[in-house]
């Protein structure tokens, strides 16, 4: 079925082959009962009868057989595609793209990602990227039966706008990492940090990280998730550092080697700190630069052994509100030093393995958040507890065609997206939930990777 026609039914070609192998499964046996009820002596009439039989009992065999193998052969795959092209294609379903009357279909593929996700690409013929991206929801409803926990999470067009790829996941299963131990989230791969079951943040592609939440939304436990990983591979020979920021006097200020501003609202340790984290920045990449020049070929961080070298700032907004608009005194650093150097940091930080985490309770932009170009210049975003305004005001509307504002988030519970190739549109996530003492466990490896 090439062309859409009105008073047409789509099947898949399993489905025909079915039909027709149990037609002559039909007709076999009717030849049968013909021979069965013939009393005649015409011995040439019998022999039909039974040639004729024998050959449709065959032909059936071999069909119903050829149908088989096709719904083994395509799997998942295959059934998926199947149910998506029914929806699409048959007119009885209303026909959502609008086709008229001997217009060419859309090809429809399907392929899986992993053992829970899948990717729907439907080719834009006969129809506009736009009205295939508006069909999230159609795609959704056409997994049924023993797909109906699979839905659509995200769908994208390709650079060239010739086709709509959409990514469908089971979104009941629970793919959440559970750890007794903070040992359980230590990572074989330096560069990658893991998140749950298949999903992880790769440094090796993604830049500094933005974690937005409101308060016990998880936003904190998620960023220590993502340092426990890097303290437990230890520092390298080449400075890296894991620095803590928190401004606001709370439960961080109290572990070791975290710097918090004096109680006086002093910002002098802070930005002490963050020039210390730039100048290694600068040492780690002239080593870089150094040994291209030797190779001849660029050589990367992770190629060079050193580890990621992490900046985390918690509440940022709590930070930015201390520092002056004009410097005071001599030498002092205003709000526009401070964001000048934060943003070299982020741009220029992850040639050299130095990453920023800004934690932000409102994901808000403009003069009380986040500067819209930091906010760009970090590629993997995680929005715990989302919201429609919120998300909004991290992701364009494009990204989120499939949001569900209607789902109810627990605490660890997010929106993630990273410049991976496989997140690049926010999905949902749950960060590892994490049974022992998280604050403890954090010190505990600061006091190690600083003895080391």
């Amino acid at each position: 079925m090439n062309h859409y026609k009105k008073g047409v039914r789509y099947f898949s070609p399993a489905a025909w082959i079915l039909a027709a192998g149990g037609f002559l499964l039909f007709y076999s046996a009717f030849l049968g009962l013909m021979k069965y009820l013939n009393h005649s002596d015409v011995f040439s009439l019998n022999l039909y009868l039974v040639k004729a039989s024998a050959i449709s009992m065959a032909m059936a065999a071999a069909l119903l057989t050829l149908s088989l193998a096709l719904h083994i052969k395509g799997g998942a795959e295959k059934q998926i595609e199947h149910r998506v092209k029914k929806r699409l294609y048959d007119p009885v379903y209303g026909n959502p793209l609008s086709f008229r009357e001997g217009e060419l279909l859309p090809p429809v593929r399907c392929r899986r990602l992993n053992s829970t996700t899948f990717e729907i690409s439907v080719r834009a013929v006969s129809c506009t990227v736009e009205n295939l991206l508006n069909i999230a929801p159609v795609i959704s409803s056409s997994l049924n039966g023993k797909y109906g926990k699979y839905a659509v999470v995200s769908c994208e067009a390709d650079e060239a706008f010739n086709r709509v790829a959409y990514r469908i996941e089971d979104v009941l299963a629970d793919r959440s990492l559970t750890v007794n131990s903070v040992e359980g989230l230590k990572s074989p791969d330096k560069t990658k940090i893991p998140i749950d079951m298949e999903t992880f943040i790769d440094l090796k592609t993604s830049g500094s990280i933005l974690v937005a939440g409101k308060t016990r939304s998880g936003k904190t436990t998620g960023t220590i998730t993502i340092l426990l990983p890097l303290l437990l591979c230890g520092r390298d020979k080449y400075d890296s550092n894991i620095f803590i920021i928190d401004p606001k006097l709370a439960e961080l200020s109290m572990l070791p080697h975290v710097v918090a501003v004096n109680p006086n609202g002093d910002v002098e340790p802070v930005i002490a700190l963050m020039e210390e984290f730039e100048s290694t920045r600068k040492t780690r990449q002239a080593v870089l630069n150094r040994r291209s020049q030797e190779t001849g070929n660029a050589v990367k961080w992770w190629d060079a052994g050193m580890h990621p070298s992490i900046l985390f700032i918690d509440e940022y907004v709590a930070l930015k509100s201390l520092f002056p608009k004009s410097a005071r005194g001599n030498g002092g650093f205003n709000i526009s030093d401070f964001e000048s150097l934060l943003k070299r940091i982020i741009t220029m930080g992850a040639s050299a393995g130095c990453f920023v985490i800004i934690s932000i309770a409102e994901a808000s932009v403009e003069e009380g958040g986040l500067p819209s170009m930091l906010k760009s210049a970090m590629t993997t975003k995680i929005l715990f507890k989302p919201t429609v305004e919120e998300a909004r005001l991290i992701w364009n509307s494009e990204r989120l065609r499939t949001f569900n504002a209607g789902r109810a988030y627990r605490a660890g519970d997010c929106l993630f997206s990273s410049t991976d190739g496989i997140h690049d549109t926010p999905g949902y996530l749950h960060f590892p939930n994490m049974e022992f003492e998280v604050y403890a466990e954090l010190g505990r490896l600061l006091e190690e990777y600083y003895a080391s």
